[in-house]
């Protein structure tokens, strides 16, 4: 357990004010993404958003 310690990386937002760890429950460098959105040319994330909402529909 040691070394998750020392691999964890740092809070660099405290988590009182930290909206996107309130609202998604995980930090912005945590989140997976796919193939990109023939749309707009983003990619979609885990949660099948993208930059146009339309997730590649």
């Amino acid at each position: 357990m040691h070394i998750k310690k020392l691999l964890k990386k740092k809070r660099e937002i405290p988590l009182e004010i930290d909206d996107h760890f309130k609202l998604f429950g995980k930090e912005p460098w945590e989140v997976e993404f796919g193939e990109k959105c023939p749309v707009c040319n983003v990619r979609i994330d885990e949660y099948g958003f993208c930059s146009c909402g339309s997730g590649g529909d």
